[in-house]
């Protein structure tokens, strides 16, 4: 049999673990339902999911990337977390900064992904064609009324929505980076 595609490969990871994310955030608002707790959104109503893809990294995060990439022991696939973590403090943006140096640190020595995808910050498949092409299924196993994809600017603030071109403001999807959707839950009539 013919080894499968590293771009297939990651392609294929990337919709398992997005319809997986996509629907345990789901069954949460089901659990909080249950629990009595109100929120905006009912997953038993008819329901719209709108994904938000970002078109690229957010520029801030290029400095981090590079004190991984010092820090980082490719030999050991180790990192050096004092030294690290006292110069990712010296930039001053620590509470936004960590969360993303370390799911760097998980990419690189939990699952072992490649250095240089890690560090290149290029998806090998295009993202959002794949979403797009994930959508019937999603429709179809968690009920969806409608899908939404939305290319979200840099800031996560502004986008388009994948398809038709039309322009969205206001969004709250400053979250979204590359190969990490976010995405929002809403009712619909």
């Amino acid at each position: 049999m013919p080894e499968p595609s590293p771009e297939l490969s990651a392609a294929q990871n990337y919709v398992r673990s997005t319809a997986s994310n996509i629907l345990s955030s789901e069954a949460n608002f089901a659990k909080k339902l249950s629990k009595g707790k109100s929120s905006g959104f009912d997953p038993r109503k008819p329901k719209k999911l709108t994904i938000y893809a970002a078109k690229k990294y957010p520029a801030w995060q290029e400095k981090y990337i590079d004190l991984v990439r010092d820090a980082f022991d490719a030999l050991n696939i180790s990192i050096n977390d004092k030294e690290l973590n006292a110069q990712v403090g010296k930039l001053g943006e620590m509470k936004k900064a960590m969360p993303f140096v370390q799911t760097l640190k998980k990419r690189l020595i939990q699952t072992r992904e490649a250095p240089d995808t890690v560090f290149d910050r290029k998806l090998p498949f295009d993202e959002l064609s794949v979403l797009s092409e994930m959508t019937g299924g999603l429709i179809r196993t968690a009920g969806f009324k409608e899908i939404e994809v939305i290319a979200v600017n840099e800031g996560g603030k502004t986008g388009e929505v994948v398809g038709s071109g039309e322009t969205r403001e206001g969004l709250s999807a400053e979250n979204a980076v590359p190969g990490q959707p976010t995405f929002q839950f809403t009712n619909v009539e």
